[in-house]
Formats: structure tokens, C-alpha cells, sequence
């Protein structure tokens, strides 16, 4: 998963050669009142806070508050010139860290997107690392939402069965869905009237309620 990581790396550091100032102080939908920039430095300083070893309270908002604030004098290129240098120590250090290392990766290419859309700047939705995270996330997920009491999901993600629920049981809810509207869906970029509207059949309403890791914005994210 490392490699998946570090292959979002670069591509915002590349990308963020073409963003301009007043693109770098877009506002991030998906998480107000952050800019393209803050999005950036908050990638920045998860990579320097566990280098070095900054961890009391992490992926709380105050220990992401303090990786943005840290950085409130560093232009983009500084922060990026920050994560070229620390990224491949960090992506080394976690490279083994299992669980660890798959929700960073989650996260970089989360917030990724979120900067490519404030940006109008889309990215690849069927890069084969899309289905690599949806796979990913899924398997991590299954536990949680089994715990959660909804009722047994079938999620046909591309044409490809994934079942969420205890294991024997029968599904009562289906979602159709792609890999990319999935990790959205799943890590709170997705709004509960446009997780409705997707294609569902059955009673989606508990469901909902289960399928995602973060709270759901309270305006739909457009990306």
C-alpha cells in the first residue's frame, strides 16, 4: 500500500507546480474553512508528525489544526519542497505498519481529490489504484459495519459482488456503485441526499447510516 501512497505523493506535488495563488486559497468542501494550501500542508504535516513521532491525539482535528497552523508562513512550494524530502522516509517508516499505512493512503488520496475538485482539476477514477483502495476499504470496513446492526449489504462495485453482514446471511439492500463513488461514499464525501440518490434497491435508510467512517458533509460534494 506504500507504493499506492507514494504515487499519490507525487502526483499533488506535481500537480501543485500548475496551481496558481489564488487557485492554492480555494476552499476544500469537504472539509471548511481548509484551502487547497491547508489541504497540502495537513498531507505535509502527517508525514513530518510521524517521522517524528508527533502521535498524542492523531487524526484528531486538533493534532490536523496543528500541522496547518505550523505551516500558516509556508507557501505551496514549501510545503511542497517539505513532503518531497520527507515523503520516501515516511512512506519506508510505515511501509510495514498494515493498518496504518492503508488509512494514510486513504487519506492522501482523499483529500486529493477534494484538492483536484476545488482546483477543476479531476482525476483518474479508473486508475486500477482506485479499485486497489476499494478493496481495501471494504475488507476494513466489513467488521465495523457488521457491528453496526444495519442490515445485510450487497455492494455490486463494478459488476463485482462484495457482501457486508454476517457471514450466511442473505442481503436485503443492494448499492450499485463504482470503486471511486464508493471511497467517496465511505470516507465522508458524499452528502445523505446524494447517498440516497445513488442506485440502491431495498430499504437504504440504515444502510446509509452505517456506510460511511466519517460524518457526511451537510452540503453535497461535487467532484
Amino acid at each position: 500500500m506504500s507504493d499506492v501512497y507514494a504515487a499519490c505523493r507525487n502526483e499533488l506535488i506535481d500537480l501543485a507546480e500548475s496551481i496558481s495563488v489564488t487557485q492554492a486559497g480555494a476552499s476544500l468542501a469537504a472539509t471548511p474553512p481548509w484551502t487547497v494550501l491547508d489541504g497540502y500542508r495537513h498531507l505535509a504535516g502527517v508525514c513530518a508528525d510521524f517521522l517524528d513521532g508527533r502521535l498524542d491525539g492523531a487524526g484528531s482535528p486538533e493534532w490536523t489544526a496543528a500541522q496547518i497552523e505550523s505551516r500558516q508562513a509556508n507557501s505551496l512550494a514549501e510545503v511542497c519542497a517539505e513532503w518531497t524530502a520527507s515523503g520516501p522516509l515516511f512512506e519506508a517508516a510505515v511501509a510495514q505498519m498494515g493498518p496504518t499505512i492503508a488509512f494514510l493512503t486513504f487519506d492522501v488520496w482523499t483529500h486529493g481529490h477534494d484538492i483536484r475538485a476545488a482546483i477543476g482539476a479531476p482525476g483518474n477514477r479508473r486508475d486500477p489504484r482506485v479499485r486497489v483502495l476499494a478493496d481495501a476499504a471494504l475488507s476494513m470496513f466489513a467488521g465495523r459495519y457488521e457491528a453496526s446492526g444495519a442490515p445485510t449489504l450487497l455492494i455490486l462495485v463494478d459488476g463485482e459482488q462484495y457482501l457486508l453482514g454476517p457471514i450466511g446471511s442473505e442481503a436485503t439492500v443492494t448499492l450499485g456503485t463504482s470503486a471511486y463513488e464508493l471511497l467517496r461514499i465511505l470516507f465522508g464525501r458524499r452528502s445523505a441526499a446524494q447517498i440516497a440518490a445513488a442506485n440502491w434497491t431495498g430499504d437504504a435508510a440504515s444502510a446509509i447510516d452505517a456506510l460511511h467512517i466519517f460524518d457526511l458533509p451537510g452540503v453535497d460534494i461535487v467532484d
